[in-house]
């Protein structure tokens, strides 16, 4: 399944964290949470560090998310 139809409800939370308009791990911490797990089972990798897996989980919601 992709970003989009995993988490349909929350594309419009999604899109302002891509764009930085939202601190997901802030303001949505469960979301957040749902997010990094759905990145992490498709292979992507965190390093524990919170600033540097935030920017890597914004990155790829930013390109998953530019093309819908």
């Amino acid at each position: 399944m992709t970003i989009e139809q995993t988490f349909s409800p929350f594309l419009d939370i999604l899109r302002s964290t891509a764009y930085g308009d939202v601190t997901l791990d802030v303001e949505h911490p469960s979301l957040y949470n749902k997010v990094l797990a759905f990145y992490q089972r498709r292979g992507i990798d965190f390093y524990g560090d919170p600033d540097e897996d935030y920017e890597i989980l914004s990155t790829n919601l930013y390109v998953d998310l530019s093309y819908v």
